[in-house]
């Protein structure tokens, strides 16, 4: 009976806002891609890019935003896998793997996809928040 208290102080409450925006690599749009918020003392929130925009930006539940703070940012985000020739070969012995592995290129250099090494912040306040991350190699 004692956590009840706990877990429910943890819920999302008025400390989260919405967070949209857009994402580009070298002027053009971000095709699919994830991006992360994470505020010192909170939980991360995650989110989902589709076409440069950021979506669905989620801490607790589905949508229901990220921390309010100053929040360092990563981004992540592969190029579509290639699609399999007809002639390709397909054992186990063959480039990339066993029969049916999808290998995955990165789509941003890799210092994006962590918080701490992206060089990425931004201060998400009470209410909407529309950011924009010009990303470069």
């Amino acid at each position: 009976m004692t956590l009840l208290p706990l877990a429910l102080g943890c819920g999302s409450g008025n400390n989260l806002a919405q967070v949209t925006g857009t994402v580009t690599y070298e002027g053009k749009p971000i095709e699919e891609g994830k991006i992360i918020f994470e505020v010192p003392g909170q939980r991360s929130a995650f989110g989902v890019i589709e076409n440069g925009k950021i979506l669905n930006v989620s801490t607790f539940e589905q949508g229901d935003g990220a921390p309010i703070g100053e929040a360092s940012v990563a981004i992540n985000a592969f190029k579509p896998p290639a699609k399999p020739q007809k002639d390709a070969p397909t054992s186990a012995s063959a480039p990339g793997g066993p029969s049916g592995m999808v290998i995955t290129e990165r789509a941003l250099p890799a210092r994006y996809a962590n918080p701490a090494t992206s060089g990425l912040t931004c201060s998400i306040q009470a209410g909407e928040n529309e950011l924009t991350f010009d990303l470069t190699k």
